[in-house]
């Protein structure tokens, strides 16, 4: 994870509104906090009268030591990379030993010529990432977002293709300086851009991207669904799951292998120090690091539980890991004598938290509960949260902003800790079950859409769901959570596990003829059923603004898709 900023103004006409965003403190605080290890900043001169300023900050997860970003090669060709190549290898091509992905990708794109090459190269990349890539004989830049979005990059461009521009500037995330100075767009997905340089800034869409489908064989009525009917009759969630892994026991094998390589890929790609042990290191102690190196956001849901339960398994023994769990205080407590903060994220979390002790009672599982009052919310909202959601701007966004930016700070006290002390994560590396819902069907929608359409319209929503991820909310998620300088990683959203799920006939992986919290995400929650995860397994779809309590927690009546009145004071009032 890294900070990235390029700032493109005319030699001639001194843009100075937009050169104010570049030097003001605020977005280089923003930035570094984003990327902590190593940071450096070029300016340069193109050949058509235009100055531009690239600057880098580096969150070291690969390689021997943090590459210093902006990379410059042989030829004067610059590289801004704010990503993770997962697996080792670019297209079957693999990373030497002790080198960087950031280095490797600036190699292989030295060596090709065409902006379709280097399309090409970027396109068979596994794992998340945005990035600015100025190519000198072309004097272009080329510039844009893995395909699901999974990582932020902004810009002052609105996207319309063939956009010409007095000014250029494109940066991971912004300050409350630049949120309300500018106009930033999120860099849609949905293709890679080319910016060329003339008498004018000239933006053109490039390299469009396939939209998502999945599989739509044929249902039969005669093989599969009569299951349905006749497990309805009396019968048990477990006994229902039972006989679903009769069925389906090959589909859900092959999801927890392939969900098991993700999450390998993805707590594996680090230097094994945490946040405190990394700044020692790089001054040259030599430290043997004992601490956290990996968090999951926690709810005790079921798509945080089977994570949690399969990093168990891939995890060394000897290694904790940190389980994040998020509330807020209770406004009408049915109980007085009750605590503030047993809101139903913090009751089902516990609950999850006895069964993968069960599961491995050697295991260290720290159960991190982060109480949040409101006057800290108030508080950091304006001062920090609000600046990062931007350009989102709803009422949703704001709370699942606040809820994910105080559960990745990570700070609050383990559960069983005699003494209630103060906690606060080491870890660099944190997964979220982001794309778990959108992949097997784990919305309220989705009930509604196969409600009114059957099987098809079901199938339409998914793809739907999938071909619009990176425009609703995972921008705004990697902005939250880097800000405190770790790296958010996504397993359900790794291109395998997606292309698995998309293979898979929809009726295997869900069947929305079931009960809530059975029929939603049925091949996920018989894996959680086999790993020993029998309560969790059954557990309904509780999103984090509702489990948390935050939604409630400021005693407001407005839809979620309203915009955020209180997200746009904090803008104004942070000046």
């Amino acid at each position: 994870m890294c900070g990235i900023l390029l700032c493109v103004t005319s030699e001639v006409a001194d843009d100075k509104n937009i050169q104010q965003q570049v030097v003001n403190n605020g977005d280089r605080d923003a930035l570094k906090r984003r990327g902590p290890d190593a940071s450096s900043e070029i300016e340069i001169y193109f050949p058509t009268a235009w100055k531009a300023i690239f600057s880098g900050y580096t969150l070291w997860l690969q390689g021997n030591a943090p590459d210093v970003q902006p990379l410059i090669d042989s030829s004067g060709n610059i590289l801004l990379w704010n990503g993770d190549v997962f697996y080792n290898q670019i297209g079957g091509e693999f990373i030497p030993k002790g080198l960087s992905d950031s280095a490797f990708l600036l190699q292989k794109l030295k060596d090709v010529e065409t902006v379709e090459e280097i399309c090409n190269i970027l396109e068979v990349i596994n794992g998340p990432w945005s990035m600015v890539y100025y190519k000198k004989n072309l004097n272009q830049i080329i510039t844009g977002r893995d395909r699901f979005g999974r990582h932020s990059l902004l810009w002052n461009c609105p996207a319309r293709d063939g956009e010409i521009l007095s000014s250029l500037l494109i940066t991971s995330s912004s300050s409350l300086e630049s949120a309300h100075n500018s106009t930033l767009f999120e860099i849609p997905a949905s293709h890679l851009f080319q910016i060329s340089f003339g008498n004018t800034i000239q933006v053109k869409k490039i390299h469009s991207r396939k939209p998502y489908a999945v599989n739509n064989k044929p249902i039969s009525e005669h093989t599969f669904f009569d299951w349905v009917t006749h497990s309805l009759e009396n019968k048990s969630s477990d006994h229902i799951i039972s006989e679903y892994l009769n069925i389906c026991q090959k589909e859900v094998e092959g999801l927890k292998v392939i969900l098991l390589a993700s999450i390998k890929s993805r707590i594996e790609c680090q230097p094994m120090l945490c946040k405190t042990c990394v700044p020692l290191h790089l001054s040259g102690e030599n430290v043997q690091c004992t601490h956290s190196k990996v968090a999951i956001l926690f709810s005790g849901g079921l798509d945080s539980s089977v994570l949690a339960a399969l990093t168990d398994r891939v995890w060394p023994k000897n290694e904790s890991i940190d389980l994040l769990n998020v509330a807020f205080p209770l406004r009408n407590k049915k109980n007085p004598s009750s605590n503030e903060f047993d809101v139903p994220d913090r009751l089902t979390g516990l609950q999850a938290l006895e069964e993968l002790r069960r599961l491995n009672p050697s295991r260290k599982w720290n159960f991190c509960e982060i109480n949040v009052q409101l006057d800290e919310l108030l508080e950091m909202r304006k001062s920090k949260i609000a600046a990062l959601i931007h350009p989102a701007s709803t009422v949703l966004d704001d709370s699942i902003g606040c809820a994910q930016w105080f559960a990745a700070r990570g700070q609050g006290i383990l559960t069983g800790c005699p003494n209630r002390e103060k906690y606060v994560s080491p870890a660099r590396i944190v997964l979220m079950g982001a794309g778990a819902d959108e992949q097997m069907a784990g919305y309220a929608r989705h009930r509604q859409r196969f409600a009114n359409g059957g099987w098809p319209s079901l199938i339409t929503e998914v793809e739907m769901e999938m071909n619009r991820i990176s425009e609703r909310n995972l921008g705004r998620d990697n902005r939250i959570l880097a800000d405190h300088g770790r790296a958010p990683r996504l397993p359900y959203l790794d291109e395998m596990v997606v292309e698995y799920l998309a293979r898979l006939p929809i009726w295997t992986k869900v069947d929305l003829r079931l009960p809530i919290g059975l029929g939603d995400k049925i091949i996920l929650r018989a894996l959680a059923y086999q790993l020993g995860l029998p309560r969790t397994a059954v557990e309904p779809k509780r999103a984090i603004q509702f489990g948390s309590k935050i939604a409630k927690t400021e005693a407001r009546k407005e839809k979620g898709s309203h915009v955020c009145d209180r997200l746009t004071k904090s803008l104004e009032l942070g000046q």
